[in-house]
C-alpha cells in the first residue's frame, strides 16, 4: 500500500536564523570599491608605518622573552593581543601583498585592456557566505492512511550574496599605448603611488578607525571612487540567496508500515539594482571582534 508523508510545518516553513547582512546598497559601494580598475593593492603610508612599529615589536619581544612571567598579568596578555593584532598580523599580511605584487599587477594589466575593450571591465565578487544547521528530533507527521510516524527533521540554511558591475572608461587614452606603459600605469596604481593610495593609507592609520569601517563603509568611499585610470561603473547588481534544506528521517510508525522519509527546499531570491550608499549598521560581534574590545577594555581600564 503506497502512502504519503507531510510534515505540517512547512505550510510556515521559514528559513534559520542567520547573522544580518548589511544594506544592499552598502554592500554595492563595497563592490565598487573592490572592482574599481584604479583601487590600490598596497599603500606606501601602510608600509611606512610597518617600518616605524617593527623595532617597537621586536622590542616587546625581547622584553617578554627575558621576562616570561609578565605574560601573567592581564593588562600584559591584552597589550600582546593587541601587538599581534594590529601589529604582526597587518605586517604579515603587508608583506604576502608584496610578494605577490606581480600577480596582482599582471591582473590589473588585463583589467586595463578589459576596460578599453568593447564589453568594459565586467567583475563578479562574492560579498558573503554564511550557513546554519538545526535539527529538531522526534516530530509528527501526517500521513493519507491511519497511521502515526515520529522522526527527525535535519535543517540546513546557506546564504550567499554576490555582486556583478560592469566599468567602462569616461575618456579615451589619447593614442594606443604601448605594452610598456599599460604595465608601468598598472604598477603604479597597483602600488598605490596615486593621490588614492595615499588617502586610503591615511585613512588607515587614523586611529580607531577600523571601529568606524565596523559601524560605516566610509572607508570604501573613497576606493569606489578612486579616478587614477578615468571610468564609471554602471549600475550595480546585489544578489542574494537564501535557501534551506529539510531533511526527514522517519524513526517511528504505526506497526505494519514500513519506509518514509524525503526532503524538500526553500529559496528566496533577492535582488538588488542600484549604486551604492554609505550607510552605518549594527554590526555582529562574533569572537574575534569580542576579543579585540575585551582586550581594549583590559588594556584602557583595568588596573
Amino acid at each position: 500500500m503506497g502512502y504519503y508523508l507531510t510534515y505540517p510545518a512547512l505550510i510556515t516553513a521559514s528559513h534559520l536564523v542567520l547573522p544580518s547582512l548589511p544594506a544592499a546598497s552598502a554592500d554595492a559601494l563595497g563592490a565598487l570599491a573592490r572592482t574599481n580598475p584604479s583601487r590600490p593593492e598596497v599603500t606606501p603610508l601602510s608600509l611606512l608605518q610597518d617600518l616605524i612599529d617593527i623595532p617597537k615589536q621586536l622590542r616587546d619581544v625581547g622584553r617578554l622573552i627575558k621576562s616570561p612571567k609578565r605574560i601573567l598579568n592581564s593588562k600584559e596578555i591584552a597589550n600582546q593581543y593587541l601587538g599581534v593584532k594590529f601589529g604582526w598580523l597587518p605586517l604579515i599580511q603587508d608583506v604576502q601583498d608584496l610578494m605577490d605584487l606581480g600577480i596582482h599587477i599582471h591582473r590589473r594589466v588585463g583589467e586595463i585592456h578589459k576596460l578599453y575593450s568593447s564589453n568594459g571591465l565586467k567583475r563578479r565578487i562574492s560579498l558573503a557566505n554564511q550557513n546554519a544547521v538545526d535539527v529538531q528530533r522526534n516530530v509528527s507527521f501526517e500521513s493519507n492512511v491511519s497511521l502515526t510516524a515520529h522522526g527527525d527533521v535535519f535543517k540546513t540554511t546557506s546564504q550567499k550574496r554576490w555582486a556583478t558591475v560592469r566599468w567602462l572608461p569616461t575618456t579615451l587614452p589619447k593614442y594606443n599605448p604601448t605594452d610598456l606603459e599599460v604595465l608601468q600605469l598598472a604598477k603604479r596604481i597597483s602600488l598605490g603611488l596615486t593621490l588614492d593610495g595615499l588617502g586610503k593609507g591615511a585613512w588607515d592609520l587614523i586611529p580607531w578607525s577600523f571601529v568606524v569601517n565596523w559601524f560605516t563603509n566610509v572607508g570604501q568611499y573613497g576606493l569606489s571612487h578612486s579616478n587614477a585610470i578615468p571610468a564609471s561603473p554602471s549600475v550595480v547588481n546585489v544578489m542574494t540567496e537564501t535557501r534551506t534544506e529539510f531533511l526527514y528521517s522517519v524513526t517511528s510508525m504505526t506497526s505494519g508500515y514500513t519506509g518514509g522519509g524525503g526532503s524538500s527546499t526553500l529559496t528566496d531570491k533577492v535582488r538588488y539594482v542600484g549604486s551604492g550608499a554609505v550607510s552605518a549598521n549594527i554590526p555582529f560581534i562574533g569572537s574575534d571582534r569580542l576579543s579585540i574590545l575585551s582586550a581594549l577594555f583590559v588594556q584602557r581600564f583595568k588596573r
